[in-house]
């Protein structure tokens, strides 16, 4: 994945953007002004993009995007500004350096495909889909935001095999009602946990019920129980990680 350099004052937000991009697999550097984003660029961390805060006291990112346009090791590097609060001839400033503008606040999954343009990346792979979206919908920045997410994972985890027994056995049984039920449900578990294309699969299984077409459904659900197999497989592996460096940190929490 792409090696970000995040800078931002406010400390709060430079610590959520650095956790949600790291947790959405980006090597990340921070830096809390312009001119320790010169010092970090000049020193061992050579980033594929910027992201930056338009406005930053003591030096903006329009004045950081104009320094490294100078750099002749820079001068091609993406920037993606951030801004809640920047005028039409701000961004268009920042688009004549070659820069993508993304107001605040912005999703990760906006911020993300945002790098993945700037740095020429075409697709990414269903974990990576799934990060950024567990990153907006249910939450990596806190210990307790992270251990929740955990537990909604193990929970979908536990469950989807059974309601995916469900399926399948109505799907043989030619029952639409019973189709119907268990596809709203496993759809309702995947989109609430960021497996979109999963949902979406589990949405036309649950029209078919609806209008009583199951005649010859029973391949469109095999294709979908391998759907749920490579998701519980990539649920597996970010439970783990969640609950590992809930672990990790509370660990290192100074005790009372």
């Amino acid at each position: 994945m792409a090696k970000v350099l995040v800078v931002e004052d406010e400390d709060a937000t430079r610590v959520m953007l650095e956790r949600q991009l790291t947790w959405a697999g980006y090597r990340v550097r921070a830096a809390s002004s312009a001119e320790e984003a010169t010092a970090v660029l000049d020193g061992v961390f050579t980033p594929d993009v910027v992201v930056t805060d338009m406005f930053m006291p003591g030096g903006s990112g329009l004045g950081l995007a104009g320094t490294l346009r100078a750099h002749s090791s820079f001068a091609d590097l993406p920037v993606v500004f951030l801004s809640g609060r920047a005028l039409p001839g701000d961004v268009d400033a920042g688009r004549s350096l070659g820069a993508t503008f993304l107001a605040k606040p912005c999703t990760l999954a906006d911020l993300a495909r945002a790098i993945d343009a700037a740095t020429g990346v075409d697709g990414i792979e269903l974990e990576d889909v799934v990060r950024r979206r567990l990153g907006d919908v249910a939450g990596v920045g806190e210990e307790a935001e992270r251990a929740l997410t955990a537990r909604l994972l193990r929970t979908f985890i536990l469950t989807a095999p059974a309601v995916l027994t469900t399926l399948e056995g109505a799907a043989r049984r030619a029952d639409a009602a019973g189709l119907e039920a268990a596809a709203h449900r496993l759809a309702g578990a995947a989109a609430t946990l960021g497996a979109d294309a999963l949902a979406a699969a589990c949405r036309a299984l649950e029209e078919r019920g609806r209008e009583g077409d199951v005649a010859d459904v029973a391949e469109q659900v095999r294709a979908l129980a391998e759907q749920v197999a490579r998701i519980l497989e990539v649920f597996t592996g970010l439970a783990e990680e969640l609950e590992e460096d809930a672990l990790v940190e509370d660990e290192d929490s100074p005790a009372p």
